[in-house]
């Protein structure tokens, strides 16, 4: 510091104190709790409106200096006011299983679904899941399809019923005979919770070898 400017330096130290003691009792009402740290560190009675621009006066003693406040963060100041993030909804699963990966139209015209009249049913020999049916899909001959649906039917109960059938898989060679179709039905995906088998039953109208599209 220069020489002869010692006093002017303090003076205008004093200033700054006592404006800055003027701006705490304004602020006081909206940042009680920062005021009362400037109180702290001003060494001064509380600050109210009739006493605020009462000057600390010649020799008064202030504390010691501590951040009040910290420097406004722009990425903290940001965030404030960043839209609120969605809640994260859990998935849901209808029918206990995750819906399958998206396929186009294309691979869904592969699966040939048709009408199928049950002819005839009867139980297995020697399986506990399986029915036998005999299906009418139009074609003017008979076919055999093997379908794991014992436990929710009685073969009895399905002759004479409309169903639908996907004509178009490779026969399939099992123990029992040669399987030449799959048999559409409904089934939850946590079978102990919610035990059930339901083979889809077309409206009456439709007809052996319609197409389902």
């Amino acid at each position: 510091m220069k020489e002869g400017k010692t006093e002017e330096a303090a003076r205008v130290c004093s200033d700054c104190i006592e404006a800055f003691k003027v701006l705490t009792a304004c602020l006081k009402p909206v940042l009680p709790q920062l005021a009362a740290q400037a109180e702290t560190f001003l060494n001064c009675a509380p600050l109210e409106w009739s006493n605020a621009a009462t000057p600390l006066g010649e020799g008064h003693q202030v504390g010691e200096y501590k951040h009040l406040m910290q420097r406004v963060d722009m990425k903290l100041l940001d965030a404030l006011f960043e839209p609120p993030a969605e809640a994260v909804q859990a998935p849901v699963h209808p029918g206990g299983e995750e819906i399958a990966p998206t396929i186009t139209i294309d691979d869904f015209t592969k699966i040939d679904l048709r009408i199928a009249k049950i002819v005839e049913c009867k139980a297995v020999e020697g399986s506990t899941k399986l029915l036998q049916l005999t299906l009418d899909v139009g074609e003017g001959r008979m076919r055999n399809v093997f379908s794991g649906i014992s436990s929710a039917y009685k073969p009895e109960d399905l002759v004479g019923k409309l169903t639908v059938v996907v004509a178009n898989p490779a026969p399939r060679k099992m123990k029992f005979g040669v399987s030449e179709g799959m048999v559409l039905a409904a089934s939850h995906g946590d079978e102990k919770a919610q035990p059930g088998i339901y083979v889809l039953e077309p409206t009456p109208g439709a007809q052996p070898g319609m197409r389902v599209r």
